[in-house]
């Protein structure tokens, strides 16, 4: 009996095809952006399926999203203790 629900990655793979009008209507020197942004969501593929969301866009959304808050805390802290740094001088 064969599945009739795909694996998350393979319909992570199907939805980032879906989106290749909209990435190909950007223009050139962000589509490298976009497809670097799109592959951070490979990350989280195995929390993103654990969700089992109804729609695969919002496990992809999720994992981009949080992978932004964990840049954006990363760089937080550097700049907080490089202040701190800064002022103990």
């Amino acid at each position: 009996m064969g599945r009739t629900i795909p694996s998350f990655r393979i319909a992570e793979a199907q939805e980032i095809a879906e989106w290749k009008a909209f990435r190909n209507a950007l223009p050139k020197r962000d589509r490298l952006i976009f497809d670097e942004m799109l592959s951070t969501a490979r990350l989280y593929t195995s929390a993103s399926s654990s969700a089992a969301r109804t729609s695969r866009f919002e496990g992809m959304a999720m994992a981009l999203i949080f992978h932004h808050q964990r840049l954006l805390t990363r760089a937080m802290g550097a700049l907080t203790e490089t202040r701190h740094a800064e002022g103990e001088k």
